[in-house]
C-alpha cells in the first residue's frame, strides 16, 4: 500500500488553473459545494502525488461579508502542468464539468517575476486553540486517554478576519497575506495552503488590492 503524503510539499508554480462556477450555480447558492469539492480534489492530488509537485490554493475573491469572511467564487490553483492535469482528470472535477457547473477551464503558464505583488493563503492554526470546537475535541481526547484535561480555559471569540473552511473533520482558518513574489521555493500543505512562518507568495493578484 502506497504511503500517503503528510505535511508540506513544494509547489512548482509553473502553471495555473482557474476554477469558476457558472452563473446558475452561483444564483442557486451552490458555489460553496463546488469549492468544497475542488478543495477535496486538491487534497487528493497532494496526498497521492510527489512532495516536489504539490498544488497551491489561492482564493483571490476573499472578502468580508456582513458578519464573516467569504471565500469568493473563484479558486485559482498554482502547480505544474502535470499536477493540474491530474486534478482535471479526477472523477469529482470531471463530474462537475459534465453537469455544466464549471466554466471552461484550461491549464496555462504562470508569469511570475520576482518583486511583483502576489498573495499567500495561510492556514493559521493558532486560531484553532481555545475555540469551542477545540475545547470539545480536547475533552473527548482526554476522556479517551483517561487523562485530566487541566484547568478550564476561556473560549476564544471567532475571529471574523479569518475565512473558515471545513474539510471532513478538519476546520481550516485561512487568512490572506499580500507580499512580493520571490524565487524561493513555494511550500504548501496537502490542503494547498501556506504555513505562517514562511508564507508562499503566489503569483496571483487578489481582489483586496484592486483599486488600492
Amino acid at each position: 500500500m502506497t504511503e500517503l503524503n503528510v505535511g508540506n510539499g513544494r509547489c512548482m508554480g509553473a502553471a495555473r488553473l482557474l476554477i469558476r462556477p457558472v452563473q446558475a450555480v452561483i444564483e442557486l447558492g451552490a458555489a460553496g459545494d463546488l469549492l468544497a469539492a475542488a478543495l477535496r480534489s486538491v487534497h487528493h492530488v497532494n496526498r497521492h502525488g510527489s512532495t516536489d509537485d504539490f498544488i497551491a490554493v489561492a482564493l483571490p475573491g476573499m472578502r468580508m461579508g456582513r458578519k464573516a469572511m467569504l471565500p469568493g467564487h473563484d479558486l485559482e490553483l498554482i502547480g505544474s502542468e502535470a499536477s493540474l492535469d491530474t486534478l482535471l482528470a479526477l472523477d469529482g472535477i470531471a463530474a462537475l464539468k459534465r453537469r455544466g457547473m464549471l466554466q471552461d477551464m484550461e491549464v496555462s503558464e504562470t508569469f511570475a517575476d520576482p518583486g511583483m505583488t502576489g498573495a499567500a493563503y495561510i492556514r493559521d492554526q493558532s486560531r484553532v486553540k481555545h475555540t469551542s470546537g477545540w475545547i470539545r475535541r480536547s475533552k473527548a481526547r482526554a476522556e479517551r486517554r483517561s487523562k485530566h484535561l487541566g484547568k478550564p480555559v476561556k473560549i476564544r471569540a471567532h475571529d471574523t478576519s479569518m475565512l473558515v473552511l471545513t474539510h471532513g473533520d478538519a476546520v481550516l482558518h485561512i487568512r490572506e497575506f499580500t507580499g512580493l513574489v520571490s524565487d524561493a521555493h513555494l511550500m504548501v500543505s496537502t490542503y494547498g495552503f501556506s504555513g505562517s512562518v514562511t508564507p508562499a507568495i503566489l503569483p496571483v493578484f487578489p481582489d483586496s488590492l484592486r483599486g488600492s
